[in-house]
């Protein structure tokens, strides 16, 4: 069954400065490789291919604008207790949302229970194994919580699959979808 999900993708200048943060100070955790740097607009799960294939189908008929992204701060997942996740944040602009909630409302139509907790747009930086002893990543969010990238425009999406390897997933796109240009 294919394990699958719906992101956006990074421009390759904006995978090079994100990568320029790894830092041997922090715990060992696992950083992503550059091609699975992505921000995720909705997690499927594993689903049959027959409902694969349906997902594909119907988040071609996404209307969304295309829009700038702009990826600022850094952060940890939980946020008030031991991280396991630590990561850049991203602008929660409106045509972020419209095009998170159009996705949504897509895949609403063919069966998908929507996400429960609030859209928290970020870029996942590293896992840990286990959680972190409270504090030990602050010092390293406090000295990057001023990280930016220059904004860059979004023009499409797609519906990823990810296949869990022991070294990490290796995310591969089944089909990609143009967001609609602003005419002028």
């Amino acid at each position: 069954m294919p394990r699958l999900f719906v992101a956006i993708d990074l421009p390759e200048d904006t995978k090079d400065a994100i990568l320029r943060l790894r830092q041997d100070d922090l715990p060992p955790g696992r950083w992503p490789r550059r091609d699975a740097l992505h921000l995720t607009l909705h997690f499927i799960g594993n689903v049959p291919e027959a409902v694969a294939r349906a997902y594909g189908r119907i988040l071609r008929e996404v209307d969304a604008p295309a829009f700038d992204l702009r990826i600022t701060g850094v952060g940890q997942f939980p946020i008030e207790a031991r991280p396991r996740v630590i990561w850049t944040g991203v602008e929660n602009t409106p045509p972020l949302r419209e095009v998170y909630e159009a996705v949504g409302r897509a895949l609403e139509r063919e069966g998908f229970q929507r996400e429960r907790r609030r859209f928290h747009p970020h870029i996942t930086l590293m896992r840990f194994k286990k959680p972190l002893r409270r504090g030990l990543a602050s010092t390293w969010i406090r000295e990057h919580m001023d990280f930016f990238c220059e904004p860059f425009p979004v023009t499409q999406f797609a519906l990823y699959e990810s296949d869990l390897q022991p070294s990490g997933a290796v995310y591969s796109k089944r089909e990609v979808y143009n967001l609609e240009r602003a005419v002028n």
